[in-house]
């Protein structure tokens, strides 16, 4: 492995070509060349997760308290953004490393693509039913419709095939436009929750806390912390995207830029909203906001708020389900041609099919998506943002010194050895991830087996229940 390191260091000194700068990669018998700049692929990394997460930082704030939220966004948004450079490190040596899967592999073996693959895809995989549900509630939001009996099974069935044409997009550098449309929603989103914290009144208003919140019920209380943690933990993920994303860039150097600003947009937002929002309500805040006592139904900032939500959230379903549909393209069609004719456009529907139907079951089958939500949070968040990027790298530093003396005596450099302080960060990032696991396995826990925080579960609709909680 450290003569592979070596090999890779020499290609890029000898032949341009080989460069790990470059953005081009065969993809199915086409070669890919970067195009995206890195304030595009900022804005990609930012709407991932922003839609979803943008109505419910209030609540986090006013779970984990006013100060204490927002200190967790910094940490957690910290630790992402170091996990993140870590893996763009490692890809700019491993230039055929297309996936997080492929650079587990290059740095730890076939166990490392294995469990890089497991925790990306899964959560990908886990997220879709998810996402749906979160479309649908928005369309619900803005138009209520009588004979759908306010069962959320039939919005999501009324706005499920413009999911799956989202998944059609293939790569990442085609979300461009989108992406950036949602992250205007979100800003939008973030406006009109500050809007309606000034304007409407919380006639039951409770002060909400520095750390943590006031619940009577102590075990309520701190589950709802530790809840209000784990939407800090998946508000920001750009480790799920950042090997992908420096294979489209047009200098992938540049991703450490889309990095830095796709972190300070989500702390923007984080603490903008959630601060503001409740220290005028206080304590009683619920995810989403829209379910809050003082929020209002019949204004037309809620119509707005939804509508933006709606859009928002289709892009975060396109953002999910396009790295995961070329994977299963790689996998089940290797030799695609990826032209726009009919054949390919049928072909690639294909390969992205059956995922969506597994997303689409799984929407329509589990009777709480949410708390599907926390636990796919906890097995997959810390692990793709934090531990499993520190774990990598670690190895990647050994890898790197032993391959030093490679190097040396072929004179292509000088020993180079990571600093005590480089070591400690990468040592940081893995703790705080174990520490955002253990959190977030907690809170997970803490809503299954809490009736209030559980809320209602039931399979099926009014005529047609299969399944219902008392």
């Amino acid at each position: 492995m450290a003569t592979e390191v070596a090999r890779g260091a020499r290609l890029a000194a000898t032949d341009p070509r080989a460069s790990p700068l470059g953005a081009g990669h065969a993809r199915g018998g086409q070669v890919e060349t970067g195009t995206l700049s890195w304030p595009q692929a900022g804005l990609i990394i930012f709407s991932f997760a922003a839609p979803s997460a943008c109505i419910g930082v209030a609540y986090s704030v006013a779970m984990a308290g006013l100060l204490g939220g927002p200190l967790i966004c910094l940490l957690l948004t910290a630790a992402s953004v170091g996990g993140s450079l870590m893996l763009l490190t490692m890809r700019l040596t491993y230039r055929d490393a297309y996936t997080l899967g492929d650079l587990g592999f290059k740095v730890l073996g076939p166990a490392g693509k294995v469990w890089g693959n497991t925790i990306q895809l899964g959560n990908f995989l886990l997220f879709l039913p998810v996402a749906l549900l979160l479309c649908a509630t928005a369309l619900q939001g803005i138009v209520d419709i009588p004979a759908f009996q306010d069962c959320a099974d039939y919005y999501i069935f009324s706005i499920a095939i413009v999911c799956l044409f989202t998944t059609q997009f293939r790569t990442l550098k085609n979300t461009q436009l989108l992406s950036a449309i949602s992250a205007v929603c979100v800003f939008g989103m973030a406006a009109l929750q500050i809007v309606a914290a000034m304007k409407y009144e919380n006639k039951n208003k409770k002060e909400a806390l520095w750390f943590g919140n006031p619940d009577s019920s102590y075990w309520k209380g701190f589950s709802e912390a530790l809840l209000g943690t784990t939407t800090a933990a998946w508000a920001y993920v750009p480790a799920f995207l950042t090997v992908e994303l420096a294979t489209v860039m047009r200098q992938p150097t540049n991703l450490k830029k889309s990095l830095y600003l796709s972190g300070l947009l989500n702390i923007c937002v984080f603490i903008g909203v959630g601060v503001v929002v409740v220290w005028k309500w206080g304590y009683e805040v619920a995810d989403p906001i829209t379910l809050s006592q003082a929020w209002h139904t019949d204004d037309w900032i809620n119509t707005a708020l939804n509508s933006c939500a709606l859009l928002g959230n289709f892009v975060s379903y396109m953002l999910d389900s396009v790295p995961l549909g070329r994977y299963c393209q790689r996998v089940w069609m290797p030799a695609f041609s990826d032209m726009w004719n009919g054949k390919d456009i049928g072909m690639y529907l294909v390969c992205t099919l059956p995922t969506f139907l597994f997303g689409l079951f799984l929407s329509i089958a589990v009777p709480n998506l949410f708390v599907l939500l926390a636990f796919t949070t906890a097995l997959t968040i810390p692990w793709v943002t934090q531990i499993y990027p520190a774990t990598l790298y670690w190895k990647y530093i050994h890898l790197t010194e032993s391959s030093a003396a490679i190097l040396h005596e072929h004179q292509h450099g000088s020993p180079k050895r990571a600093s005590t302080l480089e070591k400690a960060g990468v040592v940081a990032v893995f703790l705080i991830g174990v520490v955002s696991f253990i959190v977030c396995l907690a809170a997970a826990i803490g809503k299954v087996s809490i009736a209030e925080l559980r809320g209602p579960c039931q399979i099926g609709c009014p005529g047609w229940i299969i399944w219902k909680s008392d």
